[in-house]
């Protein structure tokens, strides 16, 4: 099975952090081909950067899918996750989704965790969207810049994120955790150690969910709001793109 993993960030560390931790999860079952945006934001950490990310998704995802099973959203913010489910004939699984679904079956209520508190109010749109705001115990954020920096796992970021863990065990009545930010794969091991529940690492979780949904081999919809319109035109937009709507 092949898995395709596109990051609409123009950070490759981050591609290759992710990359990492879903191969390891997923081991001889898929092999994953990873692709980084050539342009954009180097980190989306707001609404209008998610927006501007959104083309280099959908060209990313156009130019890519052939040959591929399934493709993962390798961001926490499931850029573009509805628009590529009616463009793609391949199924597209968003990180914070497979997150948040897997996290409602290992406990009652989930706790969230994101690094800068401005994209809080992003995420609790989001999970709205999901249905699932009456599962989330709250959203907490950590402020710490460096951590988008780093290609290895930081002891620093590690003990903030155990810190902000603890906060939603103890405060906010959390009985499973959530790390939300594609440049926090990687940590969820030690915080789970650390904290005493168990913690989602929303690409580990996004990279299963991919091969369970493959395997389904769920066919494209041709009826209902997932069809991909058909005979339409699109001027000065890219090939790859152009061609599925004709």
């Amino acid at each position: 099975m092949n898995i395709l993993l596109i990051n609409p960030n123009t950070s490759a560390h981050v591609t290759q952090r992710m990359l990492e931790q879903a191969q390891r999860v997923v081991g001889d079952q898929a092999t994953i081909h990873a692709y980084t945006a050539q342009s954009g934001p180097a980190i989306i950490s707001s609404r209008s950067e998610n927006a501007i990310a959104l083309a280099e998704m959908l060209r990313l995802a156009a130019t890519h899918q052939a040959g591929h099973d399934v493709l993962v959203l390798g961001v926490s913010i499931d850029t573009g996750l509805m628009a590529l489910r009616e463009m793609l004939d391949i199924p597209v699984v968003g990180m914070a989704e497979s997150a948040l679904f897997t996290a409602s079956m290992l406990g009652g209520k989930i706790g969230c965790l994101t690094l800068g508190a401005s994209m809080v109010p992003v995420y609790e749109e989001l999970t709205h969207s999901y249905g699932l705001s009456s599962r989330v115990a709250k959203w907490r954020a950590v402020e710490m810049p460096s951590a988008f920096r780093v290609t290895d796992a930081d002891p620093e970021v590690a003990l903030a994120l155990i810190k902000a863990s603890e906060q939603l065990v103890q405060a906010d009545g959390a009985d499973v955790i959530v790390l939300c930010g594609a440049v926090l794969a990687g940590y969820a091991s030690q915080v789970s150690s650390a904290v005493g529940v168990p913690v989602v690492d929303p690409i580990q979780a996004a990279a299963l969910q991919a091969i369970t949904v493959a395997r389904l081999q769920p066919s494209k919809q041709v009826l209902g709001s997932f069809a991909r319109p058909k005979g339409r035109v699109l001027n000065g937009v890219e090939e790859n793109i152009a061609r599925l709507y004709r």
